[in-house]
């Protein structure tokens, strides 16, 4: 996954960079490690793309030095919609189809015919080890 991708999972409420990837670290279990040189030109790049907007402010505790808080605009909350689909879609698979009660039946009864066979087999060779003493 990107993170460009990986921020527009992560950004459900407005965070500073830091706070990001350690939303990202901490929801893939260490998986995957986001690096403040890739984050900071993603969020810009968003940021152009009109996913994402951004300001600068004080943490809500008060303390410490301004920070740039970013927030996915509605663009965005469509963009993140649409990629956790397509990863969701990645992740299960297709659609297993459920075979019909009579094509279950069919492959029952072919699957006995192939162990009778595999049986006789079985018995064959050791009749034939049998008659030549092997």
């Amino acid at each position: 996954m990107s993170a460009r991708a990986a921020l527009l999972q992560v950004l459900e409420y407005p965070a500073h960079g830091l706070e990001l990837i350690r939303r990202v670290r901490e929801r893939t279990g260490g998986a995957m490690s986001l690096k403040q040189g890739s984050v900071y030109p993603a969020l810009r790049q968003l940021e152009r793309e009109h996913l994402v907007r951004s300001w600068t402010g004080r943490s809500a505790k008060g303390g410490g030095r301004p920070r740039r808080y970013y927030e996915l605009t509605l663009k965005g909350v469509r963009a993140a919609s649409v990629i956790k689909q397509i990863v969701a879609s990645l992740i299960q698979g297709p659609e297993v189809r459920t075979p019909p009660p009579r094509e279950v039946a069919h492959m029952q009864d072919r699957l006995h015919r192939c162990a009778e066979v595999s049986a006789f087999c079985v018995e064959l060779r050791r009749g034939l080890l049998r008659a030549t003493g092997s």
